[in-house]
């Protein structure tokens, strides 16, 4: 399974996509992201299952409600 990585250098900062590992499951990736990144002393890291990002854009577009004015 492909996991994205993101991540933050400094508190506060800008959350960031810093690249993608691929692993059998949550636990692997998150050490692979770790190893694989860390060439920054980064204050928070993150991965997240590719088949759970939520597409906001593009073909799969959800409709915006409308709304009365």
């Amino acid at each position: 399974m492909r996991y994205e990585v993101f991540a933050q250098i400094n508190p506060g900062g800008d959350i960031t996509h810093i690249g993608r590992v691929e692993a059998e499951n949550g636990r692997l990736a998150k050490s692979y992201a770790r190893t694989t990144f860390d060439e920054e002393d980064w204050n928070y890291m993150a991965v997240v299952a590719e088949n759970d990002l939520l597409e906001v854009t593009g073909e799969y577009e959800t409709p915006t409600p409308e709304v009365d004015a």
